[in-house]
């Protein structure tokens, strides 16, 4: 209801509409015994003439009202939904990295399409139901209550007995609702992981395995779906079985009391109009417990708080020098991804981050834009803990090529000049896909700079995308450089032209770059070893090869795979 408060005249004009479609309804039923009194019994000819121009005219205000109950409830409602996708999607791209580490992309997917969804029938289609039936039960007990208080009185015995039922089942509705998302949820999961590996399930033959899977999941939601369905009519049958209970009492006692045909058929019709009335109730009321269930899974989003963006300085500088002071990190209160690093790296120096996987190489370096933040220890850039600063200026100085190529299915040219760089003039963009060593490949494209890369760029090749990736870096000009593995996808010729025009790109400007092929950092100022998140080693390249240690052991290896491969090859 929060999110329909601005829409709160519609809300109300449809209000109305609905109360004029039930009101409508009930006064026509009342209407029957002076109808049938005097146009049938009495045989008035002025009751007579007019009694068409009634039952046109009644039927014609009630579908005025249905309709002004039907469009303003949707119009509302899809209102509604697009206001929840906005926050939603807002609040995704405010989110910390350790929601996204620790929610499916399928589930979050879901959320913005099916749960809300959901939400919007829960305002367009149930909240019309509910509206209407319940004023109907209103105007319908207005109009026993009328022709006879005590009969009118008896129906409310059954009125609390169905309220306990509705109470009682409705927890089991909103628990099979939730089961209802995630099963939802995990089928999109499912779909995505197989669309986008596709390659990977056909050459490994998962498809059996994906397909089981697949079925598990369709499976659930269907027995999730039917288990709210007999939900629904065991409750619907228990409650009338409820109402036929009083309605056989009640007809016994108007029969005794002597009550007119006239008069009892006016009481009798909203009696009997009761029953699907109740029905529908007890049914949609089932549905609005899945609504929700949905509703419970959106509003946990929105309720997440958002980045630690406490800082107030603004980083305004054309260098960049950091300082990790004594910076520890653990991942979910697990063991610790980084022990007590203190590190000193000069504006415009270049350091290399090398050792075994799961050294913390990639942690240390995502500490600096702050997509997470230390646990304990800090991070000082240019003097200041990099927790003042605003999320937007620090963010503002960095560049960043990660081995995961993210390209958006846009063109070429919004790609390298994405976001804040989209007003950058078509020389400047030319510009850095030629440093990138990109552009003659790109020219070769359909249509050049204007050609559309599709999902994640998959009309291109691995070194293609990530030469991409690079000139968007390098269009940016920021002066602190992220590198990680940002060659690791060139073929040796792409990758000697990137190395040089990276070496360019890396002079007078602070770089920070992660690399497991070790012949690309061979020129940089500074070489740091990690091992089990502590820092084993600093140095030249030179210094470090001349003393026994675990860089000199890496460099062996890899010397050693490469000539078995050179070998191989001849």
């Amino acid at each position: 209801m929060k999110y329909v408060r601005p829409y709160r005249l519609v809300f109300f004009v449809a209000i109305l509409g609905t109360a004029i479609d039930a009101g409508t309804r009930a006064f026509f039923m009342a209407a029957i015994s002076p109808i049938l009194e005097n146009a049938f019994g009495n045989q008035d000819p002025l009751w007579i003439k007019f009694l068409p121009v009634f039952v046109i005219g009644i039927f014609l205000i009630r579908g005025f009202g249905s309709f002004l109950a039907s469009y303003g409830f949707t119009w509302v409602g899809r209102k509604v939904v697009n206001d929840l996708r906005r926050l939603v999607f807002k609040q995704y791209l405010t989110l910390p990295q350790s929601f996204y580490d620790q929610h499916s992309s399928g589930g979050l997917i879901s959320r913005m399409t099916f749960d809300i969804e959901q939400m919007a029938n829960g305002v367009s289609k149930n909240f019309v139901i509910i509206i209407r039936e319940v004023l109907s039960i209103v105007f319908y007990l207005g109009v026993m209550f009328w022709y006879s208080w005590k009969l009118a009185l008896i129906s409310f015995i059954v009125f609390p007995l169905i309220g306990l039922i509705i109470a009682f089942i409705n927890k089991r509705f909103r628990r099979i609702g939730h089961g209802i998302q995630d099963s939802i949820a995990d089928i999109t999961q499912t779909v995505e992981e197989v669309v986008k590996g596709q390659q990977i399930v056909k050459i490994y033959k998962g498809s059996e395995k994906e397909l089981s899977k697949f079925n598990k999941d369709v499976n659930t939601n269907r027995q999730l779906q039917v288990k709210i369905v007999a939900t629904q009519e065991v409750m619907s049958t228990v409650n009338l079985m409820l109402i036929a209970v009083t309605l056989s009492l009640i007809m016994y006692m108007a029969a005794k009391s002597g009550m007119s045909t006239e008069d009892f058929m006016s009481f009798f019709l909203p009696m009997m109009a009761l029953v699907p009335t109740i029905k529908s109730l007890s049914s949609v009321i089932a549905t609005i417990q899945t609504t929700m269930a949905a509703a419970d899974s959106v509003m946990s989003v929105l309720e997440q708080q958002p980045e630690n963006d406490t800082g107030q300085e603004v980083l305004d500088s054309k260098q960049v020098e950091i300082d990790f002071k004594q910076v520890s990190f653990s991942y979910d209160e697990g063991a610790e991804a980084l022990k007590n690093i203190s590190l000193a790296v000069s504006a415009g120096e270049s350091v290399a981050f090398v050792g075994a996987s799961g050294g913390g190489k990639s942690t240390l370096v995502n500490l600096v834009p702050r997509f997470y933040d230390v646990i304990n220890g800090s991070i000082w850039i240019n003097g200041r803990d990099v927790r003042s600063y605003t999320l937007e200026s620090l963010r503002n100085h960095i560049a960043l090529v990660s081995q995961d190529v993210v390209l958006f299915n846009d063109t070429v040219r919004n790609n390298i000049a994405y976001g804040a760089q989209s007003d950058c003039a078509d020389d400047q963009i030319h510009w850095a896909a030629e440093q990138a060593n990109a552009l003659e490949f790109i020219l070769k494209l359909p249509e050049g700079f204007d050609t559309n890369l599709g999902d994640n760029g998959t009309r291109l090749s691995g070194g293609q995308r990530q030469r991409i990736a690079i000139a968007r870096a390098i269009l940016k000009d920021a002066p602190l450089l992220i590198l990680d593995e940002a060659t690791s996808a060139l073929d040796t010729e792409s990758e000697k032209h990137i190395q040089q025009a990276l070496e360019k790109l890396m002079q007078n400007r602070t770089t920070l770059v992660i690399a497991h092929r070790l012949s690309t950092i061979e020129n940089v100022d500074k070489l740091v070893v990690l091992e089990q998140g502590k820092v084993a080693q600093t140095g030249t390249h030179k210094t470090l090869m001349s003393q026994p240690g675990i860089y000199a052991q890496l460099q062996q290896s890899q010397s050693t795979s490469l000539h078995r491969i050179t070998d191989a090859n001849e």
